[in-house]
């Protein structure tokens, strides 16, 4: 049957990648989008969730092999798609959508994106900005960026516990990190002309853009210090460790729990001094807020869900609940000013 003259071409399907052995990660053939399937879920080799293939990487990147499958943090899928039809194309604006597992509440987990012009050589450049978990559990995060020259391309997603340094090879080295690829075929295109370039980094973790006030540059830096510090921790608490709010019996805290470093440290408030362990560091200050559980959680954690000192916690380290909960306290001269 003749076709109108005004008709383009059909839309074509979407791709499911196979695994390719010289590459060593999931590849598609020509198609208007790219999904990884089942090739990329889980992480390492986790109780019951090892990664099939694992670790999926281009290079020498490999996977944290601490934790367990929906506990702990996976990437389980990674999906490339543009929004008009054909297939995917030099210059195309094109959309990563990448399923993963955030642990806890998601704020301890953050996730970078990025991509190469050629999959056999890679040379990852950093799509936007570092972005943070949307919530706990199985979640949707997605960048965008402009296909660049080059007929087989990838992609990366790297997730991360914490905010460790990518360094060389573009990946983190966390002990719950994962890291993991996708190639995508790419038809060329005569009229584009060098590499589109994508959005570059800020130095804050900050998902809208790269605009932010400089007087959130000292809270930004404490907070880049602790995830650092997170990234490289090998310790987790127990099912019991919560970083809430405490119960009003002082046996832990409610809601959502945090990871713990493991290394028994507390800072002292207002110049009171460092201490380790159980040790008291001193009253806390009028500004300060405080959460009960064994190990200390983010900073800004405890200004966003702690207590004023009270009766139940009074100095760093003081003992709160049972099970070797303790005292962690934070100084929130910012909180307090908000609600004056």
């Amino acid at each position: 049957m003749p076709t109108d003259a005004n008709d383009g071409p059909p839309p074509s399907p979407g791709g499911v990648a196979s695994y390719d052995e010289v590459l060593g990660a999931p590849k598609c053939s020509f198609a208007s989008s790219c999904d990884s399937g089942i090739l990329l879920n889980g992480r390492a080799n986790i109780n019951n969730g090892a990664e099939p293939n694992e670790p999926n990487t281009l290079n020498t990147c490999t996977d944290g092999p601490f934790g367990s499958y929906h506990s702990d943090e996976s990437i389980d899928k990674i999906v490339v798609s543009k929004a008009s039809g054909g297939d995917l194309t030099e210059g195309d604006p094109v959309t990563i959508t990448a399923t993963i597992w955030c642990w806890g509440s998601g704020t301890s987990d953050r996730i970078d994106f990025y991509y190469a012009a050629d999959a056999s050589q890679p040379a990852w450049t950093q799509i936007g900005l570092r972005k943070v978990c949307p919530g706990p559990g199985l979640q949707t995060v997605t960048a965008q960026f402009v296909l660049p020259q080059g007929s087989t391309q990838a992609v990366r997603a790297n997730l991360m516990y914490g905010s460790g340094t990518a360094g060389v090879n573009s990946c983190t080295s966390g002990s719950w990190d994962d890291t993991d690829d996708l190639v995508i075929s790419v038809r060329p295109n005569p009229s584009i002309q060098g590499l589109v370039a994508s959005p570059g980094k800020s130095k804050h973790d900050d998902v809208q853009g790269a605009v932010v006030y400089a007087e959130k540059d000292a809270a930004a830096d404490m907070m880049e210090k602790e995830l650092q510090e997170l990234n490289q921790s090998t310790e987790k608490p127990t099912e019991d460790d919560d970083t809430e709010k405490p119960t009003e019996d002082d046996d832990g805290n409610e809601g959502g729990k945090g990871k713990g470093k493991g290394k028994g440290k507390g800072k002292g408030k207002k110049g009171k001094g460092k201490g380790k362990g159980g040790e008291s560091v001193g009253t806390a200050s009028a500004t300060a807020k405080y959460v009960c559980t064994k190990r200390r959680p983010l900073t800004a954690n405890i200004c966003d869900e702690g207590s004023p000192a009270d009766d139940t916690c009074t100095s760093e380290g003081q003992s709160c609940g049972k099970k070797g909960k303790k005292c962690w306290f934070a100084d929130c001269d910012g909180d307090e000013e908000a609600n004056e």
